[in-house]
């Protein structure tokens, strides 16, 4: 399972990826809060508070994904590189509870015109260690090498040519 979290079989490390991912989910999150608060692009706002609950809820879901896999890559981490690991760790907690937070706050109140202001801060909050985070996961383990993992070698069969039954 631990090589899993760490991307040894896909060849890369998981860790940066779900950051941006997790990035990604929490820009559009402000992008709905946004036209939400302002009204562009629509008259009745609540289906961008609807969208914003259920992207606030993946980006739980993806930053949940990221903080477990920062714990275990932290486990592996270099010993100059263990305190920018345990920031990492720190960092993808804040952003689960920030956003966990904001999830919530979100789920209790889809009938406005817009969330409220303690979702919205809290989602920007989010997004700004975000932003840190996944810089310090880029750096930290995409150029991360690993030993060559043991494959069975593979050598096809050489037929023999069928007899004809007689």
């Amino acid at each position: 399972m631990k090589e899993f979290l760490e991307g040894r079989r896909f060849g890369f490390a998981l860790r940066p990826q779900l950051g941006h991912i997790a990035l990604g989910l929490a820009i559009a999150v402000t992008l709905l809060d946004l036209m939400a608060w302002f009204g562009w692009g629509a008259r009745d706002t609540n289906g961008f508070v609807i969208a914003d609950a259920w992207l606030a809820g993946a980006t739980v879901v993806v930053a949940a994904l990221a903080a477990i896999t920062a714990v275990v890559e932290s486990t592996d981490a270099a010993g100059e590189d263990r305190q920018l690991a345990r920031l990492d760790v720190v960092a993808a907690v804040v952003v689960l509870l920030l956003y966990g937070a904001s999830a919530a706050l979100r789920s209790t109140d889809l009938a406005a015109a817009g969330a409220s202001p303690g979702a919205v801060v809290a989602a920007f909050a989010g997004l700004v260690v975000l932003l840190v985070d996944s810089v310090i996961a880029s750096t930290l383990y995409s150029s991360r090498e690993w030993a060559i993992l043991d494959e069975e070698e593979y050598e096809p069969r050489r037929h023999q040519k069928r007899r004809r039954a007689s």
